[in-house]
């Protein structure tokens, strides 16, 4: 049946583009995971920014986007317009290796500067290391909800209300709050409460970020069937 066939091929492209995006995800997310406990090792002056707890704290984010959200994101506009895929093509290429790794490295960039500018604004150990990480949490939901797609923006994403994302998003923000605002919860982070001013820059650094990212995939659009 001709139009079993075309279904097949829609569901089929569809779970391959969604297993790329979760690949080229999990590659971006993990730079700045690895490049955070690196800095201290240049400098020993420099506080340890991300503990144990904290990247098993990221894990509890990452693992269910990658296995459910992604998994449940709708199809690609125009996905049934592209060529065939040449069969020598590999699954995930050295472009986009190289595309995940800018992605990552940009996040791994905003944390940094954030980390940086807290330092130069006098907080103490524990400060800084709530502020970076809360950068890092903020800029990981905006990185995700630009990785969801290749042809919608952000935006067009968040419209769709994606009851998987948003409930996963969501959590991990609350979760984030309860962890700075809670005593017991901070101390066991090894946090000190920055004050709830410390989401401005994180929020202005994630968009400065998500604003990079949706320009470079605006130009990749143009090149993409419709």
């Amino acid at each position: 049946n001709f139009a079993s066939i075309v279904a097949a091929i829609r569901s089929g492209r569809r779970i391959f583009d969604n297993l790329q995006k979760a690949m080229s995800y999990i590659l971006a997310v993990h730079v700045p995971i690895i490049g955070l406990p690196l800095i201290p090792a240049f400098d020993p002056a420099l506080p340890v920014l991300l503990m144990p707890l904290h990247i098993i704290f990221m894990e509890l984010i990452i693992d269910p986007v990658c296995s459910v959200a992604f998994e449940t994101e709708q199809e690609e506009k125009g996905i049934m317009k592209r060529p065939p895929r040449p069969p020598g093509e590999a699954f995930f290429g050295f472009g986009k290796i190289i595309g995940s790794f800018l992605s990552g490295l940009l996040l791994l960039l905003m944390v940094g500067v954030i980390f940086y500018l807290s330092r130069e604004e006098g907080h103490s150990e524990g400060e800084i290391r709530a502020i970076a990480f809360s950068a890092l949490i903020i800029g990981n939901i905006f990185l995700i909800l630009t990785h969801l797609s290749k042809t919608r923006s952000v935006l067009a994403v968040i419209a769709e209300r994606n009851t998987t994302i948003i409930l996963i998003l969501l959590t991990a923000f609350i979760l984030l709050q309860l962890v700075i605002f809670i005593p017991s919860l901070r101390e066991l982070f090894n946090f000190d409460y920055p004050g709830f001013n410390h989401l401005i820059p994180a929020g202005i650094g994630a968009l400065i970020m998500v604003s990079v990212l949706e320009i470079i995939k605006l130009g990749k659009r143009g090149r993409l069937p419709r």
